[in-house]
């Protein structure tokens, strides 16, 4: 899903040990491998390790430290495209992997205009976690381009979702706020790959954040 829906300007955040969602975004496979040896030409530097992940190319920031601690800023991201876009501001990528705001050659008064997103994941745990409602406020009052991906396999560690949370239904955390919800089975990649895109489209549309719960199962460990 998120090679398939994600384009390479969108901000995506991650927790830590985020391999698979790395790879996804666009990190080359060889600096991660490298990053995750400890090696200086991995994509940060080798500090990083398995833990945390960054490549600003790709506009990936992963390996936040706490849990759910990247839904906060998430927010954020997300409200800086809107600013972007009042400010007439576009990203240019530089040869060395840097990346400047410039002024935009052509009138961007029509926020359609930049269709960018924020994307955040988050473990079905970290969804209990009163980071989220916090966020879902803002993504309601402020209609923040913003995807929140659950990715729900039951469980936080070694402690089942249904024996703490009322409500395992994370998807529909959203409703309060006026800011829909999908459930999509994880086993099923042509339905999360449909799912991913139309919920990128609603965003993408300017009609504001909503969120996915992807159901799977965490077959060992």
């Amino acid at each position: 899903m998120i090679s398939s829906v994600l384009k390479k300007e969108d901000k995506k955040l991650s927790y830590y040990r985020e391999h698979t969602h790395a790879l996804g975004s666009g990190v080359d496979p060889r600096k991660l491998m490298t990053e995750l040896c400890g090696r200086q030409s991995g994509c940060c530097q080798g500090a990083g390790g398995s833990m945390h992940i960054y490549d600003k190319k790709n506009r990936f920031q992963g390996g936040w430290a706490l849990v759910a601690e990247q839904l906060s800023y998430s927010g954020g991201a997300a409200k800086s495209i809107l600013l972007d876009s009042e400010l007439g501001l576009v990203e240019k990528d530089l040869e060395d992997d840097d990346i400047i705001k410039v002024k935009s050659s052509e009138e961007l008064s029509d926020k359609a205009k930049d269709n960018r997103i924020a994307v955040v994941f988050v473990g079905d745990g970290g969804s209990h976690n009163g980071r989220l409602p916090e966020l879902l406020n803002s993504c309601s009052k402020l209609k923040l381009p913003l995807l929140i991906v659950i990715i729900d396999n039951g469980r936080a560690i070694n402690t089942f979702t249904e024996d703490v949370a009322a409500n395992t239904m994370q998807f529909t955390l959203g409703e309060h706020y006026g800011v829909p919800g999908l459930l999509v089975d994880g086993l099923h990649a042509e339905d999360v790959a449909k799912a991913g895109r139309a919920v990128t489209d609603y965003i993408r549309s300017g009609q504001g954040s909503a969120v996915i719960q992807i159901h799977t199962y965490r077959f060992m460990g």
